[in-house]
């Protein structure tokens, strides 16, 4: 029973943590700006909301006796559907691959988020950064495999 439950984390740990780092590698190489920028961008909106509440909060109290009638019908839709709900997810919950995939794709979303407010520089530079890593890379690979030849064909002669 012990070994079930443990079996049952790590199988849900795995793919958020790749799902995460999927998402925000997938974030660093197509950030718009750097993460600093982003987050003065969001600073600069909660500002400039800030500045309006008055007249979004008469707005809300227009809205607020439409909304309250929306609720009682989508209350009485969701005690409706409730029951029949409950026996479709566990239904879904014991199938493991949608379980897995729905994971997936939500803490692939997060991290994309997390990469996003917190990267230092655009995607286009991260993908310069990649490109001159690999051409370097590269271009060591080979003086490393023409050094080897050379070491063997000399060893070979003698």
């Amino acid at each position: 029973m012990k070994e079930e439950s443990t079996n049952r984390k790590s199988f849900i740990l795995i793919p958020a943590l790749m799902g995460s780092v999927v998402g925000a590698g997938t974030a660093l190489l197509l950030a718009p700006k750097s993460g600093k920028k982003i987050r003065k961008d969001l600073r600069r909106f909660a500002e400039d909301t800030r500045d309006h509440v008055g007249e979004v909060i008469d707005e809300g109290r227009n809205f607020y006796e439409e909304g309250s009638k929306v609720v009682a019908r989508a209350l009485k839709a969701g005690k409706e559907t409730y029951d029949e709900g409950t026996e479709n997810i566990e239904k879904l919950m014991h199938k493991k691959g949608r379980l897995l995939m729905v994971l997936t794709l939500a803490s692939g979303i997060i991290g994309v988020g997390i990469a996003l407010l917190l990267t230092t520089k655009s995607g286009c530079e991260v993908r310069g950064d990649i490109k001159r890593i690999a051409t370097n890379a590269g271009e060591k690979f080979v003086t490393a495999i023409d050094k080897g030849k050379a070491l063997y064909l000399g060893e070979a002669k003698t």
